[in-house]
């Protein structure tokens, strides 16, 4: 089945579905030189106004392979929600 015909939504597929490419270290503006800079400024920020989390991680497709989970551990799952999907 094709990515944008599943679910009986009209809703757009970003907001439906949770999307990661690969990261591209060196060639993206938020690489440090050592870690991704976008995830640590997210997993900090979502820290300091969020309500205490909670003690199980929310189910997720792209954690195993998620650069953000590997460098900021659970702290960077609540951030991963409030991500801008779509800017159209």
């Amino acid at each position: 089945m094709a990515l944008a015909a599943a679910g009986d939504s009209d809703a757009p597929v970003e907001s439906r579905f949770r999307l990661a490419g690969p990261c591209v270290t060196s060639s993206c503006g938020f690489w440090t030189g050592e870690h991704c800079g976008l995830g640590a400024r997210m997993a900090a920020s979502y820290a300091e106004t969020a309500e205490p989390g909670e003690e199980q991680l929310p189910k997720c497709a792209t954690r195993r392979t998620c650069r953000w989970f590997a460098e900021q551990g659970p702290a960077a799952c609540p951030a991963c929600s409030h991500l801008v999907t779509d800017v159209r």
